[in-house]
């Protein structure tokens, strides 16, 4: 009986103990596995799309136009941060593309170069662009507030740039699409324009971005811009009347303007990186120098006359087409611009513009 209960006890001990060594070998796996995976996951690191806008931006402030990254990064990431550059820096003006390399456990992403510039030109042309900037900010003048400031450089664009009519057509990217081409070449299409608005302003403090859409004159960029708590539009190329005609008229028709405003003559692109709502007139520049009207008066436009006599430039705006025709219908055909105040005297002449859309008129004599 002694010998069968020894040989049951002993067998019984030896199950629990191969039971228990299955146990503990199995539990040692697990730590290994867990182990092995944080060892890996930190030699492979999860690179966020934060990281890829502040590993690109930093190497684009050195002039280099490629960074790499050990393990394979979500293209959905690295788009994401691509887009948030080309918004966020006019500055960079060279980028003209990018590709993605995965090689391996490690990812390269490249930008081409506009017209292949090597990293010592683009050094000075950079410089060349910070001061043209610089120099524009340097002439605004003194205890200038937000909404004068953004207003001095919107006429300094107007007033120093020429649309570059005959590249606005081409399937190609230049230095008139960018700010460089506005700033220091003196000529730009609409999204040179936009870029240097938004780098001069940028350097300013002042919030200012780019948007794109397109309008009946084919596909356009313009700027968003908060002043005082409130998003407007601005618009600076269709306030140089020059990409049209020979006038040379400076023109405020899309400055601060609101989304009703804007989408009376174009639609925006989904895809632009941020599009604020602008609801509001406070700072609309009509507005703000009491030239808009929501019924015509002869007397309230005699008025403009008489705080705009050194200039010779009436500038009025109208709330809605109703007031608008009848401006147009008083002053113009009935003769009535000369009852507002405006004389002109012998060899001198008047001439005016309008605009159906935005209710505009604008008067030089």
């Amino acid at each position: 009986m002694r010998s069968d209960n020894f040989f049951k006890n002993a067998l019984f001990t030896i199950l629990i103990a191969v039971i228990l060594g299955i146990a503990v070998s199995g539990a040692a796996a697990s730590f290994f596995i867990k182990d092995e995976a944080a060892r890996l996951e930190k030699e492979t690191p999860a690179y966020s799309t934060d990281d890829v806008y502040e590993n690109i931006t930093y190497a684009l402030s050195e002039f280099r136009n490629d960074t790499k990254y050990k393990g394979r990064i979500e293209q959905e990431r690295i788009d994401s941060a691509v887009k948030r550059i080309r918004s966020s820096y006019p500055e960079y003006f060279w980028l003209n593309g990018y590709c993605t390399t995965i090689s391996g456990d490690e990812t390269n992403i490249s930008f081409m170069t506009l017209n292949d510039y090597s990293p010592a030109q683009l050094k000075t042309m950079y410089s060349e662009l910070i001061s043209a900037a610089e120099n524009v900010i340097s002439n605004i003048p003194a205890g200038s507030d937000n909404y004068d400031k953004a207003l001095f450089v919107h006429d300094y664009l107007v007033n120093n740039t020429r649309y570059a009519s005959e590249k606005a057509s081409l399937n190609e990217n230049g230095l008139w699409g960018t700010a460089y081409g506005c700033l220091v070449d003196g000529e730009a299409v609409c999204q040179g324009y936009a870029e240097a608005y938004q780098l001069i302003l940028d350097r300013l403090g002042i919030e200012c971005g780019v948007c794109s859409g397109y309008s009946d004159r084919g596909k356009h960029a313009w700027n968003y811009v908060k002043i005082n708590g409130e998003y407007y539009w601005v618009d600076v190329t269709w306030d140089d009347p020059e990409m049209e005609s020979e006038i040379d008229f400076l023109m405020h028709d899309y400055f601060m303007i609101t989304d009703e405003m804007l989408l009376r003559t174009r639609t925006i692109d989904e895809d632009n990186y941020y599009v604020p709502q602008c609801i509001s007139l406070s700072d609309n520049y009509y507005k703000r120098n009491g030239s808009y009207f929501s019924v015509y008066d002869v007397n309230s436009i005699g008025a403009v006359v008489s705080r705009t006599a050194d200039t010779r430039c009436i500038e009025l705006m109208f709330a809605d087409k109703g007031a608008f025709d009848t401006a147009m219908e008083k002053l113009f055909t009935e003769q009535e611009i000369w009852d507002a105040g405006v004389s002109i005297e012998a060899g001198q002449s008047l001439s005016y513009i309008n605009d159906e859309k935005m209710l505009t008129i604008q008067i030089r004599y």
